[in-house]
Order: structure tokens, then C-alpha cells, then sequence
């Protein structure tokens, strides 16, 4: 492996880690503005308005045998999680959504497992469940009140499957498929199914008022970011950097620097946990 290989998988991983570990706190500045379903709606929408022309030209590179999955893991990739996390964080504290959405390798490597009869080395098992158990540490060591947890933090639980199962699917039904069509297509299409079903009937309970203009911005934000750019940058990861496991790159805590810096006053740097990437 040469040097700027070695330099550009440690860029990507930092550049998602920041990514996705932001993405909780937008959430909630999101939140203060709009109900759960706008603002999911809104973050699937301004995604896919990124992605709407380049997924129109990728159309053709998906096989149509290959729709049915494009579909499946439109919903349980991006879709449902959306929802389910703007749900959730109306309740949950940013901190303890981005701890509990750490479980995404566990889910995958279960799905990994027992669907597709994967093998995994032990030290990518050691990485893993070490690196949730630091993310455990981290939170509980940081936080200057009581991380309480409730019945919406399992639909962060649930959001995690699904991004397992998204992965694992991505891996093995897809693998034919250029990356990038697989971001811009699926990306656009949750977009418009966003618009159409979600919008659409529902256009009078989004308040575009001057007062929610920093909401607004933040749920944008959030879904150019966090959803279209990561996107495209995880599904090639997911070929480029594990070849050889469907094991998901580090579950990125930045988010609870994020939650520390908003609630403390904390301008400490980010921490990325490392639980099972191969370098």
C-alpha cells in the first residue's frame, strides 16, 4: 500500500467521522423550528435537489433486476433512519443518540453473519466492541449531567439496523453497480419520495417564517452533508476501503464534542473511535 493510499483512507475517515458526528447536533437545532416529519422531510429534500440531475443520468446504470434493492435500501439506508432519528432527538440527548447509533457495526456484523454467512478476523471483532466500548466511556466521562435513556432511544436502536441491514445489502446485491449511482440514484429518489408524499400533502405545516431561517439552514446543511455527500463518500468507501468486510467504517463521535461544546461551553477537539477499519 503506498503512502498517499494509506493518507487518502485516513482523509475519508476523518472527513465522514466529522460528517456524521455533526449531523446529531444539526438535528436539534432543526428541531427547534420544525416538528420531526418537516424536519426530516426537509433534510431528504435538500439531498436529493443535490443529487436530482446527476441521479437522472445514472438511471441507466442500474440493471433492472437490480431496482428492487435500490429501492430497499433507499428506505431502510436513509428514508426511514431520517424519520426515526428527528423523532427520537425531540427526546433523546445528542450525546446518547450518538452512542447509541455507535451499534451500527454490531447490526451489520449480525446481518453479515447470519444472511450472508460472512466471516470476520478476530482483531476486526476485538476493533469493533472495543471501539463501541470506548464511545460508551467517552460519553459517560464527558458528560456533566445524567445521560438518561427512554423509549425513543430505541428508535435510534431500530434507525441502526437499518443502516446495518442498508450496508450489508449495498455489499452483496449491488456490487455490480457503479458507487456513485448508487448515492445520486438512491439519495434522489428518498428526495422525492420526501417531496411528493411527505411535502406535498402536508405543505402547510412547514413554516419558512425569518424566524426559522437557522433551523432551515441547519436541516439543509444536514442533508447536503450528512446525507448526499457522505453518501457518496461511505458507498465508495464501501469498496474501496473494506474489500474484504462489510464491517462499516468508525462510528464518528465528534457528535459528543458537539453536545459537550453546546451544553458546556467546551472548545476541546473531536474524537473519532476506530472500531474495525482496515487499513
Amino acid at each position: 500500500m503506498t503512502k498517499n493510499a494509506s493518507l487518502s483512507k485516513w482523509l475519508i475517515l476523518a472527513v465522514l467521522s466529522l460528517i456524521w458526528g455533526s449531523s446529531f447536533i444539526l438535528i436539534k437545532k432543526g428541531l427547534m423550528g420544525f416538528g420531526f416529519v418537516e424536519a426530516a422531510s426537509i433534510r431528504l429534500m435538500a439531498a436529493g435537489a443535490v443529487f436530482l440531475v446527476p441521479g437522472i443520468f445514472q438511471l441507466n446504470k442500474v440493471p433492472k433486476d437490480r431496482w428492487p434493492f435500490m429501492v430497499l435500501i433507499t428506505f431502510v439506508g436513509m428514508f426511514i433512519p431520517a424519520f426515526l432519528f428527528c423523532l427520537a432527538q425531540q427526546h433523546v440527548q445528542s450525546a446518547v443518540a450518538g452512542i447509541l447509533n455507535a451499534l451500527t457495526p454490531i447490526f451489520t456484523l449480525v446481518f453479515s453473519f447470519f444472511l450472508y454467512k460472512s466471516s470476520h478476523k478476530p482483531k476486526q471483532l476485538i476493533g469493533l466492541f472495543l471501539g463501541l466500548a470506548s464511545a460508551v466511556l467517552l460519553v459517560i466521562e464527558r458528560s456533566d449531567s445524567a445521560l438518561t435513556l427512554n423509549p425513543y432511544a430505541g428508535l435510534i436502536v431500530i434507525a441502526t439496523v437499518c443502516y446495518g441491514l442498508n450496508i450489508n445489502l449495498v455489499k452483496n446485491h449491488l456490487s455490480e453497480v457503479p458507487s456513485f449511482a448508487i448515492s445520486t440514484v438512491s439519495v434522489s429518489l428518498g428526495g422525492l419520495l420526501s417531496f411528493l408524499f411527505v411535502f406535498l400533502p402536508r405543505h402547510e405545516h412547514y413554516d419558512f417564517s425569518r424566524e426559522n431561517m437557522l433551523p432551515l439552514a441547519a436541516l439543509i446543511g444536514l442533508g447536503i452533508m450528512s446525507t448526499a455527500l457522505a453518501q457518496v463518500l461511505f458507498t465508495n468507501s464501501l469498496r474501496r476501503l473494506l474489500p474484504f468486510s462489510p464491517v462499516p467504517p468508525p462510528t464518528p463521535c465528534p457528535s459528543l464534542q458537539w453536545a459537550g461544546a453546546c451544553s458546556m461551553g467546551s472548545s476541546s477537539g473531536g474524537v473519532m473511535c476506530l472500531p474495525s477499519w482496515e487499513f
